[in-house]
């Protein structure tokens, strides 16, 4: 029967977690289109990384 028992706490943290953290995104975003920044393209941080690893 021990086998069938579930901790509801642990399986909640990985969904709070990512939850807090695109709180957290969100608003970094909002900062950064406040201030007038572009946003950050992933496909060039990617083309730098290979550059630098050449």
């Amino acid at each position: 029967m021990s086998d069938n028992v579930v901790d509801f706490e642990r399986e909640k943290e990985p969904h709070l977690l990512r939850r807090k953290e695109a709180k957290v995104e969100a608003l970094r975003e909002a900062f950064r289109q406040a201030r007038g920044e572009s946003p950050i393209s992933k496909s060039k941080s990617r083309k730098r990384r290979k550059k630098r690893k050449n």
